[in-house]
């Protein structure tokens, strides 16, 4: 099992908190993760139609099956458990007890925020973080390997023998066919199938529904309805842009990134890393890897990503900004293997923009490249794409 970076902040919580509510993509590792850090729990996976008919039909019954607390594997399928956990929590006023995982994020929001307000907390897991790996020793020896892999754990697993290209294309036939439907009916599977497709296509690009409308032969809503679903199973993340303008017209659509480059490379039908490394979307997808790594890098030390982008009329872009409470930190994301000055440049006009507004600091940006040397820029600096997580503010 690869140690992940949240097992620290899960022993935290438990210390004070009565239940920890786990939420990320499948096969992301919140079982290993919840398991690994609460070795003393017993285990419930409530994908099993066992487990769930036995639930339903004696809620408290099941429940005084665990009298010391445990783990609760994939709880979106039985929504009434949070409501039942409430009362056993309110009665029992004791921390460290319960463990919650999740793969569909509306479900679980909902039924924390109806029946677990204050009584929980809330971590996400992305699949692995390359500082995860670099821990583990299997890191990819190459950001073009890395990009075409993407970063699930079990293709990182050295006791099976699992081809990337399949396992990805097997977990997408599984997510559109249980999880899609399980939120919400697709109609026209056709044109859902494209719309998957063209959003791997606009990977690190704006997200426009009319567009995607359009070339799907369905009525935005509809789209804007997919997008949703596709956010709450954690295929897709929506960057919404920065809300300053500092005198600039702003682009006001959010970023479409996919959670997972590997996947992204997968519905574009990328076959190997030659052909990655010459594909029109080469800086997309590069992008779209180092966004990833730099939220996990937040998530992973159980802060919020509180991450934007900044884009203006004109053009001038931020890749991501995090907010924190000392200030901005901008990052810009290339994926040539040569740091050129104008790299920065980017950062250094948004710092002068940002000067028209005394309540605003912009601190040192970062320029993440696809090379290994670290460099500096004046105020700002280059960062190898191998050190992202170092370059990511560890400030709430």
């Amino acid at each position: 099992m690869i140690p992940r970076g949240l097992q620290s902040e899960v022993a935290k919580l438990r210390k004070g908190y009565p239940a920890i509510a786990i939420t990320g993509p499948r096969q992301s590792g919140k079982t290993t993760l919840a398991q690994l850090s609460c070795p003393d729990l017993p285990y419930v996976n409530f994908e099993s139609p066992l487990e769930r008919a036995d639930f339903d039909a004696d809620p408290l019954g099941f429940l005084d099956r665990f009298p010391d607390g445990g783990i609760f594997d994939e709880a979106q399928h039985v929504p009434d458990l949070l409501s039942y956990l409430q009362v056993r929590i309110d009665a029992e006023r004791k921390v460290g007890r319960y463990i919650l995982t999740g793969s569909q994020q509306l479900e679980i929001d909902r039924g924390v925020s109806q029946s677990l307000a204050g009584r929980v907390a809330l971590l996400e897991l992305l699949p692995l973080s390359h500082a995860e790996l670099c821990a583990a020793e299997i890191a990819p020896r190459s950001l073009a390997d890395a990009v075409f892999r993407g970063s699930y754990p079990v293709l990182f697993d050295a006791t099976r023998e699992v081809a990337p290209t399949r396992w990805l294309e097997d977990y997408l036939a599984t997510f559109i066919n249980r999880d899609v439907r399980q939120i919400v009916e697709v109609k026209n599977r056709t044109a859902f199938d494209r719309f998957v497709r063209l959003c791997a296509a606009r990977t690190g690009q704006a997200f426009n529904a009319s567009g995607l409308a359009s070339e799907c032969g369905v009525n935005h809503m509809t789209i804007r309805s997919w997008m949703s679903v596709m956010e709450a199973c954690y295929l897709i993340r929506l960057l919404r842009p920065y809300y300053r303008n500092f005198g600039k017209r702003l682009v006001k659509a959010p970023k479409l990134y996919f959670i997972d480059s590997g996947l992204a490379c997968r519905l574009l039908h990328i076959a190997d890393v030659n052909q990655l490394k010459s594909h029109p979307l080469w800086g997309a997808l590069v992008e779209t890897w180092c966004v990833g790594d730099a939220i996990k890098a937040r998530l992973n030390r159980g802060l919020s990503p509180a991450a934007w982008y900044w884009r203006s009329s004109d053009g001038l872009e931020i890749d991501l900004l995090f907010e924190t409470g000392a200030g901005l930190v901008p990052l810009e994301v290339k994926s040539a293997v040569t740091p050129r000055r104008e790299f920065v440049q980017s950062i250094e006009k948004f710092r002068t923009l940002s000067d028209r507004e005394p309540e605003v600091t912009v601190l040192p940006g970062t320029v993440i490249y696809g090379g290994d040397e670290p460099r500096s820029s004046g105020a700002d600096r280059f960062a190898s794409w191998r050190s992202i997580e170092s370059s990511i503010p560890d400030r709430p």
